[in-house]
């Protein structure tokens, strides 16, 4: 159970991260969220799909790493196959969290830095330091606010470019079959509907940057034939 705690240099001074890459450190996960600032990133050695989040309702990005519940065909006994790992999987085990704050004597929230004290690369004995001797971050610290900063604006940036694709129409269902198994509740790019945009429709997307986001997807898709070799390979 996760046990979120808000991070500080006090509380946690002598907590320490396991950075290493295994399953027994949380890495056995068969999809994971990604945004958009990331496709150009991820289209060479990930497949890129959308799904609707259970909760919201609204619809993420995400990438296929196996096609099993805790299978990580990107995962090996060395650690990850590709240099490039989504950012929310980097961020683990922290998160972004929200406190409230007063502002002119009006209250306001912000995002800070929690941690899930619960989380397997958690400890106080091996890994990267949070903090250095005299209390202030650490450079691997540093990085992780990076992280959370990039995801935190993501959030936003997905919201305006799904409403984009669905106003345009441009959202269809995925048919993928892996061998007898058939993946569900996964959308891609509908290219007929992308071909026949206007060219009003066209430069819109350009002028928000949302035209590559697409053409960064629909390249990914290759990648989903290599990650099934890859599967047919391990189970030889």
């Amino acid at each position: 159970m996760s046990q979120e705690q808000l991070l500080d240099n006090i509380t946690h001074k002598e907590i320490k991260i396991l950075t290493e890459r295994s399953a027994s450190l949380g890495d056995d996960v068969s999809i994971t969220r990604v945004f958009p600032s990331e496709f150009a990133q991820l289209q060479s050695d990930y497949p890129i799909f959308f799904k609707k989040n259970a909760q919201t309702g609204q619809f993420e990005a995400v990438v296929l790493l196996g096609f099993n519940e805790h299978e990580n065909l990107y995962l090996t006994a060395s650690g990850w196959r590709n240099e490039y790992i989504p950012l929310s999987i980097l961020r683990q085990p922290f998160l972004i969290g929200f406190v409230e704050k007063q502002q002119n004597g009006i209250p306001v929230t912000e995002p800070a830095v929690h941690i899930d004290m619960s989380h397997p690369r958690v400890n106080q004995e091996q890994g990267e330091a949070l903090f250095t001797s005299q209390g202030g971050m650490s450079d691997y610290l540093q990085k992780v606010n990076s992280i959370l900063l990039a995801i935190h604006e993501g959030h936003s940036q997905s919201e305006a470019f799904f409403n984009t694709l669905l106003e345009l129409e441009l959202l269809e269902s995925a048919l993928i079959n892996v061998g007898t198994q058939r993946l569900s509740g996964l959308y891609t790019i509908n290219e007929d509907v992308l071909a026949k945009l206007s060219s009003g429709s066209l430069s819109k997307l350009h002028s928000a940057g949302y035209l590559q986001h697409i053409y960064m997807v629909l390249a990914s898709l290759g990648q989903l034939k290599k990650l099934v070799r890859l599967k047919e390979r391990l189970e030889e």
